[in-house]
């Protein structure tokens, strides 16, 4: 995200070791409270958390015929069953997050946490998910659904240590509606988490990436960290 432009790296994927500890996913996931510090609007929980394993992550998106390329649909969407099936996943949990209306500056979030066989397991995961992201840097995916066609293109692709970050540009260059969605994944012990944050304020100049799902993904990893 470009307020930490500064302090971050665009190359490299390996993250820090980190001393953590094992805890249900579920206690992982932020409450409503955490999201609306981080993103800086009240925000409401849509319904119960989604707990299980790599069952409950997202499925309606598995190929090309569904959105293309399909190795770019990491960086644009977060914990999708086709991006996690590849590891050795244990424990999944995801929450989305959502306000409309006037003065909201985000207007959804979703929050995940996967939990891996070993802590080698979340960083070979995290290491492929930067390498992905990398060479997904400045393409445009196109998801096709049955009322037309959503364009996200992959933007500011940035490592800072266990964390990986990115903005994603939805909708045509030029169009007035068109807004960014923060995007970022950290790992700690065997936790990989994974948040998005839609910044869809009414006045253009107001939607800006300032960090708001790093911030995010920084406090459920505080919460595996000893």
């Amino acid at each position: 995200m470009s307020v930490l432009a500064a302090c971050t790296d665009t190359v490299g994927g390996t993250a820090l070791p980190r001393q953590s500890k094992t805890l249900p996913v579920e206690q992982i996931l932020p409450s409503a409270a955490e999201v609306a510090a981080a993103v800086g609007n009240p925000m409401d929980p849509s319904g119960s958390p989604m707990l299980g394993g790599l069952d409950v992550l997202p499925n309606g998106i598995r190929d090309d015929s569904a959105a293309s390329p399909i190795g770019c649909l990491g960086a644009v969407m977060p914990f999708m069953r086709v991006v996690y099936e590849q590891g050795d996943i244990r424990a999944a949990a995801w929450q989305d997050f959502s306000r409309f209306g006037t003065g909201a500056t985000v207007s959804s979030v979703d929050a995940g946490v996967v939990g891996f066989g070993s802590n080698a397991e979340a960083q070979r995961m995290f290491d492929v998910f930067a390498a992905q992201w990398r060479g997904c840097q400045g393409t445009t995916v196109t998801t096709h659904l049955p009322i037309g066609e959503l364009h996200a293109t992959v933007t500011d692709v940035r490592t800072d240590g266990h964390i990986l970050s990115a903005t994603i540009r939805n909708g045509d260059a030029g169009d007035a509606d068109s807004f960014p969605t923060e995007h970022a994944v950290g790992v700690a012990g065997s936790y990989i988490v994974d948040v998005d944050a839609a910044v869809t304020a009414g006045a253009p100049a107001e939607r800006v990436a300032t960090g708001r799902a790093i911030r995010l993904a920084t406090v459920m990893l505080d919460k595996i960290d000893d």
